[in-house]
């Protein structure tokens, strides 16, 4: 994440009372006091006149209303607030080491730079770590705020790296499906997983770079890799920051996806199996966290305040549900049916997610500690004399999700 420093350049008038250096008489001393009178009154009209003068306006950034759609956080700002937005995307485009900006308080400029951020995940060169200086009138009045943003990259070196990131982008978009919103988001979840590694220390794991160019990122590469490549392709798209719960809570980011009217929320992190264990890091992908609503997420996931989210709740995209692989209840003769049935139809795969604790703990019992796999198999119809299978089952997932591979 980042952080802003302070630096405050003030306007003090100072009024030092000198005596016994000069002899000074009563009637000197009256005059004196007379002349820092005047003085004062003298830098206090100066400063309003100057206030009043007009002045050079501060470049911004134009945000059509088409590129506003996309830039969900812009939209929940307020109208000064937007107005420091766009032009500190002006200057960090410009790679400027002292954007103007107008001067607002501390805590709005702060939420400004998070929210510019989590809008533009092409400025992979600045995490937003930034200082500023401002001068402060006698009255309280803010003038001159500078913000100073620290960079990654100059400006050739960036331009470089964006123009490598585009053309990796445009060939995964031009690999992508056309027409559904769906299943475009869907490609874009998986192709993240299967093309981006996650690792903890890879370089640049912060931002885009890290993905189209490493092939390694973490959870916040994987996010604004996502929120990157569906803005392009004309899908809403932006980034949620926040930790998830656990042993060890810790800082995480995901998405927030729009398809129709209803909003969802995407996990490309928490599809990847080796997130939790990189030995299992090509063994399937986990679609518990493609456009799923809020309840799915509520056991582990807290959003911060950054921005705030509409509600999630429809769940017409369970991937488990809409595939038939979702079970409320556990039902012993069921899973050894639908078992049997991926067996016939040569599936590299079968999938099944139960909706609660209690469901997923008798599942797994009779899975792994059971012999509901071996006798499912062995009842088998369409097993031949000689034939034998074997396989690796993978469990555990807060999302209740048993996967049984097929070798």
């Amino acid at each position: 994440m980042f952080e802003i420093k302070r630096e405050l350049l003030a306007y003090l008038i100072s009024i030092a009372m000198l005596s016994g250096i000069a002899g000074c008489s009563s009637a000197d001393l009256e005059d004196a006091a007379e002349y820092f009178k005047e003085t004062v009154q003298d830098t206090l009209e100066s400063s309003s006149e100057d206030a009043g003068e007009d002045k050079e306006e501060i470049p911004e950034k134009e945000i059509s209303r088409e590129q506003s759609a996309y830039y969900y956080g812009y939209s929940t700002l307020e109208e000064e607030e937007q107005k420091v937005y766009r032009q500190l995307a002006a200057g960090i485009e410009n790679f400027q080491e002292r954007i103007p900006v107008d001067p607002i308080s501390q805590e709005r400029l702060e939420k400004v730079m998070r929210i510019l951020l989590a809008d533009h995940p092409e400025y992979f060169w600045t995490d937003g770590s930034s200082s500023y200086t401002y001068q402060e009138l006698p009255g309280g009045e803010l003038r001159n705020m500078e913000v100073q943003p620290e960079y990654q990259a100059d400006s050739q070196e960036a331009r470089s790296l964006k123009g490598q990131i585009e053309a990796a982008a445009e060939q995964w978009i031009r690999e992508a499906p056309q027409g559904d919103t769906y299943e475009q988001i869907k490609y874009v979840y998986e192709t993240l997983i299967e093309r981006a590694e996650y690792q903890e220390n890879s370089p640049e794991n912060q931002n885009i770079r890290s993905v189209f160019l490493e092939g390694k990122t973490v959870c916040m590469g994987y996010a604004k890799a996502a929120q990157y490549l569906l803005n392009k392709m004309g899908i809403f798209c932006t980034l949620v920051t926040g930790t998830v719960t656990g042993e060890k809570p810790s800082s995480h980011a995901w998405n927030l996806v729009k398809i129709g009217g209803q909003y969802y929320y995407m996990d490309v992190t928490w599809g990847n199996p080796g997130y939790l264990n990189p030995v299992e890091n090509d063994a399937y992908i986990s679609y518990s966290y493609l456009c799923c609503n809020w309840d799915t997420l509520a056991p582990t996931h807290v959003p911060d305040d950054t921005i705030p989210l509409p509600p999630c709740e429809d769940d017409s995209y369970n991937y488990y549900k809409n595939k038939d692989r979702w079970y409320d209840t556990f039902d012993q003769d069921q899973i050894c049916q639908v078992i049997q049935n991926d067996l016939a139809q040569g599936a590299e795969m079968t999938e099944l997610r139960f909706a609660g604790e209690e469901s997923y703990e008798s599942a797994t019992e009779a899975l792994v500690s059971g012999n509901l796999i071996r006798n499912a198999v062995r009842n088998s119809a369409d097993l031949t004399p000689g034939q034998t299978f074997s396989w690796q089952t993978y469990y555990g997932g807060s999302d209740h999700l048993f996967i049984i591979v097929w070798q």
